[in-house]
């Protein structure tokens, strides 16, 4: 079982504890991590999840994300995510933070999702898939993405304010080069 510290409306801890499955069942707010993993050619790592997934099953996500355990820091959960889903090793210095986003559209998943991008030039077939989450990765430029998401592309989960955030973050970066 995992357990997930439970946080009110507007982000503060309520000094409560529950069981992930429990605080989805009773719409509380929990903390999330979303990384996505960019390399030198702007492209942006994408990761199809396992059909074996409750939710999303077969569907093009986020690089590396999940829940931030109980007792856990947010940066702390986003570096165990990455090792567990894709075997990527990050320290807190690597994940350059883009934004928190408050997501309510679904009642049984309430979550502050805190939104990092990291710069990780392995090749595809380096990852490795430690908890059967993930069943394979593809890279795709930023702006392919970008096409995808107006596309409303088939497969691919959309997650709009968090890419538009993405994108402009990765444009803004670009803008200093």
């Amino acid at each position: 079982m995992e357990y997930i510290d439970i946080f009110d409306e507007n982000n503060n801890p309520i000094g409560e504890i529950k069981e992930k499955t429990k605080a989805h069942e009773d719409g509380n707010f929990h903390r999330t991590a979303h990384v996505w993993i960019i390399n030198d050619n702007n492209e942006l790592l994408l990761q199809k999840r396992s059909a074996s997934k409750k939710s999303h099953p077969n569907c093009w996500d986020i690089s590396g994300a999940g829940h931030i355990r109980a007792g856990e820091s947010v940066t702390e959960g986003a570096i165990r995510e990455l090792k567990e889903e894709l075997g990527v090793e990050a320290t807190k210095k690597d994940l350059n933070y883009i934004a928190t986003i408050k997501s309510t559209k679904n009642p049984k998943n309430m979550e502050f999702q805190y939104v990092y991008l990291l710069k990780c030039n392995k090749q595809i077939e380096e990852y490795i898939f430690e908890d059967n989450e993930v069943s394979e990765v593809k890279y795709v430029h930023f702006e392919e993405l970008e096409k995808m998401v107006e596309d409303k592309a088939e497969g691919l989960l959309l997650h709009d304010e968090e890419f538009k955030k993405l994108f402009e973050y990765i444009r803004n970066g670009l803008k200093g080069v």
